[in-house]
């Protein structure tokens, strides 16, 4: 096996995410993670479904991106050129947050949604080789010019909006939905301070932290804790891979994590799990205070903007 070195970011893939358009990214900026009591639904999780047809916004981002790129491909070829684009990367699904057995198999799910991504790797990507060069260079000299104005429109003035070009159209469809709703409700993320700073949240909260203290763990909240996974995972992988590589080895049949760290995030694993499952033991006692402080925080934000609400409802249907 031999190393492999790439241009890509090191943990870029698996600890970011954004789903960007042909001109302005859009941060998937969500509120931490929510308390939900088993077989219910929060009322701001409800608009959501509605609008969406899941409270997953992240996973809705990441079908978007992927029909924004089929409608690429789809508008190409209407020109009557050959396109190929890049499948967007399958991401692991999550653990569930309140489920003692996956806490003690996966943790929060980090380090194991990072080994997944990272045997995921397109080497061809992170290096820059466009799937459309082989095409392209059989095209007279006219026709790539075609094509590249067919892709990405004509070249817009300094400081205007590109307009115009498949990229452009494409994105401007699939992703209007969210647009809409984020150009309307640019501050929903705020439900998360809102709900963080109420004297309900804030109880509960407290009683959680006595309980992780006496287990051993020392944060705030569980963001803290994963955000610590994250940074100790980090740190490891810098450890054996400084500059940017990605720590794979090519095997036989592709690419895996590289064994050497693979043992080294064994450590790091252990110590997610227990943390994951003090986390899920603190929580269930006092989920239904979360669960009711949550709701009534959702609630009050959802009749705050009703007017706004009530037409992004009628404009989906």
């Amino acid at each position: 096996m031999s190393f492999v070195r790439t241009l890509g970011g090191l943990l870029a893939v698996a600890l970011l995410f954004s789903a960007c358009s042909a001109d302005d990214p859009i941060e998937a900026t969500l509120p931490p993670e929510t308390t939900v009591l088993p077989g219910t639904s929060l009322p701001f999780d409800d608009v959501l479904i509605e609008l969406f047809g899941t409270t997953d916004t992240k996973a809705y981002l990441v079908d978007t991106e992927q029909r924004a790129a089929d409608l690429v491909v789809q508008c190409m070829e209407e020109a009557g050129f050959d396109f190929g684009i890049r499948a967007v990367p399958a991401t692991l699904e999550p653990p569930d947050p309140t489920s003692l057995e996956a806490a003690q198999e996966q943790g929060f799910g980090i380090i194991a949604g990072y080994r997944y991504q990272v045997s995921q790797t397109d080497f061809a990507a992170l290096q820059g080789q466009d799937p459309n060069l082989a095409y392209l260079s059989t095209l007279p000299s006219s026709e790539i010019d075609r094509f590249f104005l067919t892709l990405d429109g004509a070249e817009a003035e300094p400081g205007q909006r590109q307009v115009g070009g498949c990229n452009v159209t494409a994105n401007d469809e699939a992703y209007a939905d969210w647009n809409r709703f984020f150009d309307a409700l640019p501050n929903y993320t705020v439900l998360g301070e809102e709900r963080d700073t109420h004297p309900d949240w804030v109880a509960a909260r407290g009683d959680w932290r006595d309980c992780m203290l006496d287990r051993g763990f020392d944060y705030a909240e569980p963001d803290a804790l994963r955000t610590d996974v994250i940074s100790q995972m980090r740190a490891t992988v810098n450890e054996v891979y400084p500059g940017g590589q990605v720590p794979v080895v090519r095997a036989a049949d592709g690419f895996l994590v590289d064994p050497t760290l693979d043992a080294l995030l064994d450590e790091l694993v252990q110590f997610e799990r227990e943390a994951a499952v003090a986390n899920v033991e603190c929580t269930q006692p006092i989920a239904d205070r979360f669960d009711a402080a949550e709701r009534l925080v959702q609630q009050e934000y959802i009749e705050r903007h009703s007017q706004t609400i009530d037409a992004l409802l009628a404009a989906s249907k």
